[in-house]
């Protein structure tokens, strides 16, 4: 069992970060992942790790979570871990188990108070999917942000709307984020609800390269679209195929019966 010291902890009544590995933070800008329509975040994060070489840096824990833990590749992990490059102007937080309703500010506040005092950053932003059926035929990402980094967002292919709800965990982080020193945004792509979406996920890479100038990889990402679309091509097939009503084969006609 891993050990780890009381001064790598920082704790605030139910709210506990724990740092696994030193790293000294650089200004960074920090990232929030978690359970999304389309699982958008957790592929998302699992590019920016891939892509940006982020390593495993701490995770955190509350008695206001559900006591769980997660296997990948059957080795056991944190549900809520840490990452960072190591430059330290990047952190990325993934949250892999969905927080129930009653946390949401509780895990916002906890580590909104971490980032502020031992992390200096200077934006937090939640990537996030909106939940459709049909998916607009362009690729749409929607920015809600302050003002100004709203209208900066606008020059890298996203929508703004004049008024809107910003609801779960975002809406904590940014709720959360207005009361601090620190910018709050949010990204947002329609997603598909039932299914993984690599596309939108896709969409979502395209506006963090250009705006934070990262060079995240997409082709996988699109490789893995073509081969869904490809899947459930072939399952509304074999639906259409056995929603069609049986026709009865004609009788056969005797030779010269009329």
């Amino acid at each position: 069992m891993t050990k780890f010291q009381e001064d790598i902890c920082i704790h605030k009544g139910d709210f506990l970060i724990v740092k696994t590995k030193d790293i000294e933070f650089n200004n960074p800008t920090v990232f929030v992942t978690f359970p999304t329509p389309g699982i958008i975040g957790p592929i998302v994060a699992r590019q920016m790790i891939s892509s940006l070489g982020l390593e495993e840096i701490g995770f955190f824990k509350s008695d206001a979570l559900s006591p769980v833990t997660i296997f990948m590749d059957n080795v056991l992990k944190h549900p809520y871990l840490l990452y960072s490059n190591k430059e330290g102007t990047i952190l990325l937080i993934t949250i892999e188990y969905p927080v129930p309703q009653e946390a949401f500010l509780v895990v916002a506040e906890g580590l909104i108070n971490w980032i502020e005092k031992h992390v200096r950053a200077e934006k937090i932003v939640c990537l996030d999917g909106v939940p459709v059926k049909l998916k607009p035929e362009k690729p749409v990402v929607i920015t809600a942000a302050e003002k100004g980094v709203a209208e900066e967002l606008k020059q890298y292919g996203t929508d703004i709307y004049e008024h809107g709800v910003v609801l779960g965990l975002s809406g904590a982080f940014t709720s959360e984020a207005l009361l601090r020193d620190i910018v709050g945004m949010v990204l947002m792509t329609p997603a598909t609800a039932e299914f993984p979406d690599p596309e939108a996920a896709v969409n979502l890479i395209k506006v963090i390269n250009s705006y934070f100038k990262f060079d995240i990889a997409t082709e996988e990402l699109l490789a893995e679209a073509t081969k869904i679309k490809q899947q459930l091509a072939m399952i509304a097939e074999k639906q259409q195929t056995m929603q069609q009503p049986m026709v009865p084969p004609p009788r056969r006609m005797r030779e010269g019966y009329v």
